[in-house]
């Protein structure tokens, strides 16, 4: 039983049951093969040449039918180690196999990854065949998936990412290397088919991701950016080609949501230009080029100054004073912004609090500042060290920043709000801002965009629209300033239309620190004259 019982054919896997075969045929041979010489030697000595007498000679020889089964058991542990042999061989080559694919591969998608593309595009470029079929390469950045994490969670985030490589991998051909650059952005390589023009493939791309993901009964929608660049006719080496696919994805972003562009030289030249000015903003930060001024924003009714508003301005060594449109981009775009905008709010605070009049001071946010997880502590603790009351701290934000707010801007203002300080939303009427928005948010002030103020002149509707803007903000229990205010048409128009300030050049261009405490000092001065003079 203890070797019949392992020779059952539902245990042995082939090879086992070869090898036992083969033993048991050896054995069979062998006790044959001496059987019969045997038998031919007591024919020679004149003994009884007998199967029978043969066997019974001696002992040997009924132990030699045993041979079969001793020589099958034999084969069979040599079979069994020849099996585990090759089974562990099997299992290193597909562990090595495994590890291969995902050294090419990523975790949460399964699209290839940065290595594999890598060496797909060495190895492209150097051929210079995927140059002679048109390669193209499509840099894709996914537009709200910052939010869906922070609203949803990193699981929603997952499950987008996951549905976004699915639906890449069926909108590729034969030939086409979908892969995840990692965190929301991947990249495509694209072999166009005959007629087929770069933008046809990009529109495809933004109509499918596009469109909306089901996660938990909750429709999500991520938006797309992306840039294109040829392999070959733009960039040389695969370093090149992915540099210039990333500057045509920036151009893209910088527009709109669902938005491709593609690469031209230009815009490499505008990025070295943006990247050789945030070297110099980063030089000019040490320096101290950046400095303040500030513009008076002044009762609508009776003309006293209410606040001063700050603008920063930056002192070029060679372009001289730089206003804010020409750098805050490069800022906002590199993150230098962090830095600036705390150095904006330090010094305006520091400022405002040695004013012998205790008047408030606006200072802009950026809405990148936001995403500083940190921005109303860092509020707090400039109040803390310049002194000043928070009362006279006026933040201003555009309206792009509640565009779509996540909870992040939205406990962020309600973490300033409890600080004391007041919210003012700036160039309102330019953007995109819902009543719910304005309802939500309650913002102390409304600032009415330069460009309604320029446009009064050219007809009703234009002061129609700002009446409109007038009557809601007073629903809302909100003051209203008019912006860019620069002949005394525009001024009076405030006043009649019950606008609470006004703020331009008609009653006083920015100015730096001490041509402020000279303004105040002189505005006191006729006050008090003019009060004697009534008395």
């Amino acid at each position: 039983m203890f070797f019949f019982k392992p020779l059952n054919n539902f245990r042995l896997n082939p090879l086992e049951r070869t090898y036992t075969l083969c033993g048991l045929g050896l054995g069979t041979l062998f006790a044959v093969t001496g059987l019969l010489i045997d038998m031919q030697v007591r024919r020679w000595q004149g003994l009884a040449p007998g199967v029978g007498a043969t066997f019974t000679a001696t002992a040997m020889h009924i132990m030699a039918l045993s041979s079969p089964l001793v020589i099958g058991r034999i084969f069979l542990g040599i079979g069994r180690h020849q099996s585990k042999l090759e089974d562990r061989l099997w299992q290193m080559h597909q562990t090595e196999a495994l590890m291969r694919e995902q050294a090419h591969c990523d975790s949460v998608t399964g699209l290839f990854n940065r290595s594999y593309l890598t060496s797909r595009l060495e190895e492209g470029i150097a051929s210079r065949l995927w140059q002679k079929r048109g390669a193209l390469v499509y840099m894709l950045d996914l537009d709200k998936f910052k939010k869906i994490n922070d609203t949803f969670g990193h699981r929603a985030g997952d499950v987008v990412l996951i549905e976004v490589g699915r639906r890449l991998r069926e909108l590729c051909l034969d030939d086409d290397i979908p892969v995840r650059l990692g965190g929301d952005e991947f990249l495509v390589v694209h072999f166009p088919q005959p007629g087929e023009d770069a933008e046809d493939f990009a529109k495809t791309l933004i109509a499918c991701v596009g469109q909306t993901i089901d996660f938990e009964n909750v429709p999500l929608t991520p938006g797309l950016s992306i840039g294109i660049a040829r392999v070959g006719d733009d960039g040389r080496t695969w370093s090149d080609v992915m540099r210039s696919a990333d500057i045509a994805l920036y151009r893209a972003k910088s527009k709109y949501a669902n938005a491709f562009e593609i690469y031209r030289p230009e815009m490499r030249q505008a990025k070295d230009a943006e990247a050789e000015l945030v070297g110099e903003m980063k030089r000019g930060l040490d320096r101290n080029e950046f400095v303040l001024q500030f513009q008076p924003i002044i009762a609508a009714r009776d003309g006293a100054i209410r606040s001063f508003e700050a603008l920063v301005r930056w002192n070029h060594p060679r372009r001289g004073q730089l206003a804010p449109a020409e750098f805050i981009p490069a800022a906002e775009s590199s993150g230098l912004i962090f830095h600036l905008g705390n150095r904006v709010l330090v010094d305006a605070c520091t400022a405002a609090a040695s004013w012998a009049t205790p008047i408030g001071v606006a200072v802009n946010l950026s809405p990148i500042q936001f995403q500083d997880g940190q921005l109303a502590s860092r509020v707090r603790e400039v109040l803390e060290e310049s002194g000043l009351a928070p009362g006279r701290l006026d933040l201003e934000v555009t309206e792009s920043l509640l565009l779509d707010p996540t909870p992040t801007v939205i406990r962020m203002i309600a973490e300033l709000r409890e600080i004391g300080v007041k919210i003012t939303m700036d160039d309102f009427g330019t953007g995109f801002s819902s009543l719910g928005n304005l309802r939500q948010f309650r913002f102390d002030r409304l600032k009415i965009d330069r460009s309604f103020t320029q446009e009064l002149a050219s007809g009703e509707e234009t002061a129609e629209i700002v009446r409109t803007i007038v009557r809601m903000a007073a629903t809302l229990r909100m003051e209203t300033v008019l912006e860019g205010v620069e002949n005394e048409r525009q001024e009076v128009f405030a006043k009649l239309e019950g606008l609470d300030e006004v703020q331009g050049f008609f009653y006083a261009k920015p100015m730096n620190g001490d041509a402020v405490h000279r303004f105040l000092a002189e505005r006191a001065e006729g006050a008090r004259v003019a009060g004697g003079s009534a008395a």
